[in-house]
Protein backbone atom coordinates (compact mmCIF):
# COMPACT_ATOMS: atom_id res chain seq x y z
CA UNK A 1 0.00 0.00 0.00
CA UNK A 2 2.73 2.30 0.73
CA UNK A 3 4.36 1.63 -2.57
CA UNK A 4 1.38 2.74 -4.40
CA UNK A 5 0.78 5.60 -2.07
CA UNK A 6 4.07 6.94 -3.14
CA UNK A 7 3.70 6.66 -6.43
CA UNK A 8 0.10 8.44 -6.36
CA UNK A 9 2.00 10.81 -4.04
CA UNK A 10 5.08 11.05 -6.87
CA UNK A 11 2.09 11.44 -9.47
CA UNK A 12 0.62 14.55 -8.26
CA UNK A 13 3.34 16.30 -7.61
CA UNK A 14 4.61 16.00 -11.13
CA UNK A 15 1.33 17.07 -12.15
CA UNK A 16 1.52 19.92 -10.08
CA UNK A 17 4.86 20.97 -11.43
CA UNK A 18 3.75 20.92 -14.91
CA UNK A 19 0.96 23.31 -14.21
CA UNK A 20 3.36 25.31 -12.36
CA UNK A 21 5.99 25.30 -15.13
CA UNK A 22 3.18 25.96 -17.44
CA UNK A 23 1.80 28.70 -15.74
CA UNK A 24 5.01 30.53 -15.46
CA UNK A 25 5.47 30.51 -19.25
CA UNK A 26 2.12 31.96 -19.86
CA UNK A 27 3.23 34.68 -17.52
CA UNK A 28 6.43 34.97 -19.32
CA UNK A 29 4.85 34.74 -22.89
CA UNK A 30 2.18 36.98 -21.65
CA UNK A 31 5.11 39.92 -20.89
CA UNK A 32 7.02 39.00 -23.65
CA UNK A 33 5.03 38.37 -26.58
CA UNK A 34 5.11 38.13 -30.33
CA UNK A 35 1.90 39.97 -31.38
CA UNK A 36 -0.29 38.23 -33.98
CA UNK A 37 -0.47 39.45 -35.93
CA UNK A 38 2.53 41.97 -35.47
CA UNK A 39 0.86 45.70 -35.96
CA UNK A 40 2.97 48.62 -37.45
CA UNK A 41 1.41 51.59 -38.01
CA UNK A 42 3.09 55.08 -39.32
CA UNK A 43 0.54 58.27 -40.50
CA UNK A 44 -0.27 60.05 -43.67
CA UNK A 45 1.11 62.85 -45.14
CA UNK A 46 -1.28 64.99 -47.62
CA UNK A 47 -1.98 62.21 -49.75
CA UNK A 48 1.07 59.41 -48.90
CA UNK A 49 0.18 56.64 -46.59
CA UNK A 50 3.08 55.26 -46.93
CA UNK A 51 1.70 52.02 -47.32
CA UNK A 52 3.41 50.73 -50.09
CA UNK A 53 7.16 52.15 -48.55
CA UNK A 54 6.54 49.69 -45.67
CA UNK A 55 4.72 46.50 -47.27
CA UNK A 56 7.99 45.30 -48.82
CA UNK A 57 9.41 44.84 -45.21
CA UNK A 58 6.10 43.92 -43.84
CA UNK A 59 6.50 40.61 -46.12
CA UNK A 60 9.74 40.27 -45.27
CA UNK A 61 8.68 39.82 -41.25
CA UNK A 62 6.39 37.89 -42.25
CA UNK A 63 8.53 35.65 -44.18
CA UNK A 64 11.65 35.91 -41.75
CA UNK A 65 9.67 35.65 -38.40
CA UNK A 66 6.81 33.72 -39.42
CA UNK A 67 4.10 35.78 -38.03
CA UNK A 68 1.51 37.49 -39.86
CA UNK A 69 2.03 41.48 -40.15
CA UNK A 70 -0.82 44.33 -39.92
CA UNK A 71 -0.38 47.37 -41.83
CA UNK A 72 -1.84 50.67 -40.53
CA UNK A 73 -1.94 54.37 -41.52
CA UNK A 74 -3.47 56.87 -39.20
CA UNK A 75 -4.94 59.86 -40.65
CA UNK A 76 -2.21 62.36 -39.19
CA UNK A 77 0.40 62.18 -36.28
CA UNK A 78 -2.37 62.84 -33.69
CA UNK A 79 -4.60 59.87 -34.64
CA UNK A 80 -1.38 57.76 -34.12
CA UNK A 81 -0.43 59.08 -30.97
CA UNK A 82 -4.04 58.30 -29.46
CA UNK A 83 -3.70 54.55 -31.37
CA UNK A 84 -0.38 53.80 -29.53
CA UNK A 85 -1.91 54.87 -26.31
CA UNK A 86 -4.21 52.85 -26.47
CA UNK A 87 -1.99 50.07 -26.88
CA UNK A 88 -2.88 49.53 -30.93
CA UNK A 89 0.48 49.58 -31.64
CA UNK A 90 3.48 46.80 -31.89
CA UNK A 91 6.24 49.10 -34.17
CA UNK A 92 5.82 52.46 -35.53
CA UNK A 93 7.26 54.96 -37.59
CA UNK A 94 6.54 58.21 -36.46
CA UNK A 95 7.95 61.83 -37.20
CA UNK A 96 10.70 63.81 -34.83
CA UNK A 97 7.94 66.12 -34.05
CA UNK A 98 5.27 62.69 -33.31
CA UNK A 99 7.24 61.37 -31.26
CA UNK A 100 8.08 64.46 -28.67
CA UNK A 101 4.25 64.62 -28.54
CA UNK A 102 3.91 61.24 -27.73
CA UNK A 103 6.43 61.63 -25.32
CA UNK A 104 5.25 65.39 -23.75
CA UNK A 105 4.47 63.86 -20.31
CA UNK A 106 1.09 63.57 -21.32
CA UNK A 107 0.26 60.14 -22.91
CA UNK A 108 1.19 56.62 -21.18
CA UNK A 109 2.44 54.31 -23.78
CA UNK A 110 4.58 51.63 -23.49
CA UNK A 111 6.76 52.60 -26.90
CA UNK A 112 10.44 53.08 -27.16
CA UNK A 113 12.51 54.74 -29.13
CA UNK A 114 14.80 52.57 -30.52
CA UNK A 115 16.39 52.91 -34.35
CA UNK A 116 15.98 55.93 -36.75
CA UNK A 117 18.12 56.76 -40.15
CA UNK A 118 21.44 57.86 -40.70
CA UNK A 119 22.26 60.37 -43.14
CA UNK A 120 25.95 60.99 -43.25
CA UNK A 121 27.73 64.16 -42.50
CA UNK A 122 29.05 64.79 -46.21
CA UNK A 123 25.87 64.29 -47.73
CA UNK A 124 24.78 67.14 -49.96
CA UNK A 125 21.29 66.40 -49.23
CA UNK A 126 20.05 66.67 -45.99
CA UNK A 127 16.93 67.57 -43.83
CA UNK A 128 16.30 71.18 -42.70
CA UNK A 129 14.02 73.74 -42.18
CA UNK A 130 14.24 77.13 -44.69
CA UNK A 131 13.25 80.43 -43.65
CA UNK A 132 11.93 82.46 -46.60
CA UNK A 133 11.13 85.59 -47.31
CA UNK A 134 9.62 87.60 -50.75
CA UNK A 135 12.64 88.58 -52.74
CA UNK A 136 11.57 92.43 -51.65
CA UNK A 137 11.85 92.16 -48.04
CA UNK A 138 14.30 94.26 -46.19
CA UNK A 139 14.56 91.42 -44.62
CA UNK A 140 18.59 90.01 -44.95
CA UNK A 141 19.00 87.64 -42.22
CA UNK A 142 16.96 86.47 -39.09
CA UNK A 143 18.62 88.72 -37.27
CA UNK A 144 16.83 91.39 -38.96
CA UNK A 145 13.55 90.14 -37.43
CA UNK A 146 14.67 91.34 -33.57
CA UNK A 147 13.47 95.18 -34.19
CA UNK A 148 10.13 93.78 -36.26
CA UNK A 149 8.11 92.61 -33.98
CA UNK A 150 4.32 92.14 -35.44
CA UNK A 151 5.16 90.44 -38.76
CA UNK A 152 3.39 87.79 -40.08
CA UNK A 153 5.12 84.07 -40.07
CA UNK A 154 3.46 80.79 -41.92
CA UNK A 155 4.55 77.29 -40.42
CA UNK A 156 3.08 74.04 -41.87
CA UNK A 157 1.06 72.53 -39.01
CA UNK A 158 1.39 72.12 -35.17
CA UNK A 159 2.49 68.56 -35.82
CA UNK A 160 5.21 69.45 -38.13
CA UNK A 161 9.03 69.00 -37.42
CA UNK A 162 10.70 70.76 -40.09
CA UNK A 163 7.49 73.56 -40.37
CA UNK A 164 7.19 74.06 -36.59
CA UNK A 165 9.32 72.34 -34.22
CA UNK A 166 12.65 73.14 -35.44
CA UNK A 167 11.54 77.30 -36.87
CA UNK A 168 10.64 77.35 -33.07
CA UNK A 169 13.96 75.86 -32.13
CA UNK A 170 15.73 78.00 -34.15
CA UNK A 171 13.81 81.61 -33.10
CA UNK A 172 14.49 80.52 -29.66
CA UNK A 173 18.12 80.49 -29.52
CA UNK A 174 17.95 83.58 -31.06
CA UNK A 175 16.73 85.14 -28.08
CA UNK A 176 12.94 85.46 -29.32
CA UNK A 177 11.69 83.54 -25.99
CA UNK A 178 7.97 83.31 -27.01
CA UNK A 179 6.99 82.89 -30.49
CA UNK A 180 3.70 83.41 -30.10
CA UNK A 181 3.60 86.67 -28.80
CA UNK A 182 6.33 87.97 -30.74
CA UNK A 183 4.70 87.53 -34.91
CA UNK A 184 1.77 89.59 -35.48
CA UNK A 185 0.21 86.45 -36.91
CA UNK A 186 1.15 82.57 -37.06
CA UNK A 187 -1.00 80.91 -39.37
CA UNK A 188 -0.66 77.31 -40.22
CA UNK A 189 -0.83 76.48 -43.73
CA UNK A 190 -1.19 72.70 -44.23
CA UNK A 191 1.61 71.90 -46.16
CA UNK A 192 5.36 72.71 -47.00
CA UNK A 193 4.23 73.86 -50.00
CA UNK A 194 1.12 76.36 -48.89
CA UNK A 195 3.31 77.54 -46.26
CA UNK A 196 5.74 78.64 -49.55
CA UNK A 197 2.85 79.84 -51.08
CA UNK A 198 1.73 81.79 -48.61
CA UNK A 199 4.72 84.32 -49.26
CA UNK A 200 4.05 84.32 -52.93
CA UNK A 201 0.46 85.67 -51.88
CA UNK A 202 1.46 87.93 -49.70
CA UNK A 203 -0.26 86.25 -46.75
CA UNK A 204 2.75 86.02 -45.04
CA UNK A 205 6.07 88.06 -44.88
CA UNK A 206 7.92 84.90 -43.95
CA UNK A 207 7.33 81.24 -43.89
CA UNK A 208 9.39 78.41 -42.23
CA UNK A 209 8.94 74.65 -43.72
CA UNK A 210 10.83 71.97 -45.10
CA UNK A 211 13.93 72.67 -47.28
CA UNK A 212 13.43 70.29 -50.10
CA UNK A 213 10.20 72.48 -51.28
CA UNK A 214 12.45 75.20 -51.37
CA UNK A 215 15.02 73.40 -53.50
CA UNK A 216 12.24 72.22 -55.64
CA UNK A 217 10.76 75.44 -56.10
CA UNK A 218 14.34 77.30 -57.06
CA UNK A 219 14.79 74.14 -59.77
CA UNK A 220 11.89 75.09 -61.40
CA UNK A 221 11.84 79.20 -61.36
CA UNK A 222 15.22 79.98 -61.08
CA UNK A 223 15.83 83.49 -61.70
CA UNK A 224 12.69 84.27 -61.87
CA UNK A 225 12.12 82.78 -58.02
CA UNK A 226 9.78 85.18 -56.39
CA UNK A 227 10.84 84.33 -52.72
CA UNK A 228 14.54 84.45 -51.12
CA UNK A 229 16.64 82.28 -48.66
CA UNK A 230 17.06 83.79 -45.50
CA UNK A 231 18.39 80.96 -43.78
CA UNK A 232 18.35 77.08 -43.07
CA UNK A 233 18.81 75.08 -39.85
CA UNK A 234 21.04 73.05 -38.86
CA UNK A 235 20.51 69.58 -40.45
CA UNK A 236 17.51 67.72 -38.50
CA UNK A 237 17.64 64.32 -36.90
CA UNK A 238 14.87 61.68 -38.67
CA UNK A 239 12.15 60.54 -36.56
CA UNK A 240 12.45 57.00 -34.48
CA UNK A 241 11.21 53.40 -35.43
CA UNK A 242 9.53 52.82 -31.98
CA UNK A 243 9.10 49.29 -30.24
CA UNK A 244 5.90 48.35 -27.77
CA UNK A 245 8.02 47.48 -24.70
CA UNK A 246 5.68 44.41 -24.07
CA UNK A 247 7.48 42.72 -27.59
CA UNK A 248 9.13 39.39 -26.81
CA UNK A 249 13.15 40.46 -25.78
CA UNK A 250 14.44 38.10 -28.55
CA UNK A 251 12.06 38.78 -30.96
CA UNK A 252 13.05 42.57 -30.77
CA UNK A 253 16.78 41.83 -30.65
CA UNK A 254 16.36 39.91 -33.86
CA UNK A 255 14.42 42.51 -35.44
CA UNK A 256 16.75 45.47 -34.49
CA UNK A 257 19.15 43.36 -36.41
CA UNK A 258 16.96 43.07 -39.65
CA UNK A 259 16.64 46.73 -39.54
CA UNK A 260 19.86 47.95 -39.04
CA UNK A 261 21.07 45.42 -41.54
CA UNK A 262 18.81 45.75 -44.56
CA UNK A 263 20.55 48.75 -46.23
CA UNK A 264 22.89 45.88 -46.99
CA UNK A 265 21.09 42.45 -47.30
CA UNK A 266 17.73 43.78 -48.62
CA UNK A 267 18.79 47.15 -50.01
CA UNK A 268 15.82 47.00 -52.15
CA UNK A 269 13.34 46.88 -48.84
CA UNK A 270 15.21 49.91 -47.73
CA UNK A 271 15.23 52.19 -50.27
CA UNK A 272 11.45 51.62 -50.43
CA UNK A 273 11.50 52.95 -47.15
CA UNK A 274 13.46 55.86 -47.94
CA UNK A 275 10.99 56.84 -50.46
CA UNK A 276 8.30 57.28 -47.95
CA UNK A 277 9.41 60.11 -45.97
CA UNK A 278 10.74 63.36 -48.38
CA UNK A 279 13.11 64.15 -45.63
CA UNK A 280 14.73 60.71 -45.50
CA UNK A 281 16.27 61.34 -49.38
CA UNK A 282 20.00 60.63 -48.65
CA UNK A 283 19.99 58.40 -45.82
CA UNK A 284 21.63 55.02 -45.99
CA UNK A 285 20.99 53.15 -43.13
CA UNK A 286 19.33 52.09 -39.41
CA UNK A 287 20.82 53.15 -36.75
CA UNK A 288 20.24 52.23 -32.94
CA UNK A 289 19.90 55.24 -30.82
CA UNK A 290 19.95 55.97 -27.30
CA UNK A 291 16.70 56.97 -25.13
CA UNK A 292 17.70 60.89 -24.81
CA UNK A 293 18.35 61.06 -28.61
CA UNK A 294 15.54 63.86 -28.96
CA UNK A 295 15.87 65.56 -25.66
CA UNK A 296 17.43 68.83 -27.35
CA UNK A 297 13.68 69.62 -28.86
CA UNK A 298 11.86 69.00 -26.24
CA UNK A 299 11.24 72.29 -24.93
CA UNK A 300 10.49 74.01 -28.05
CA UNK A 301 7.54 72.02 -29.05
CA UNK A 302 4.81 74.06 -26.83
CA UNK A 303 6.41 77.85 -27.48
Amino acid sequence: MEFFSNRIGAKYRMLFLYLLISFMSIKVWAGNRISEPLRIATYTYGNNTRMENLRPLADLIEKRFGTKVELTSYNDINDLVTAITQGKVDISFISTMGNLVLNNGKHKHAMEAVLTMEVPQNASVKYRTAFVVPRESDIVSLKDISHLKGIRLALVSPESTSGNLIPRFVLEKMGISSVGSFFGNISYAGSHRSALEHVLDGHADMAAFGSSEYTEYVKKNGNNSKIRLVQLSDPIPLGPVLFNGSLDKDFQQKLKQLLTSLHIEYPLVFSKITQGWIEAIGAEKFIAIDPDYYETYIDSKDR
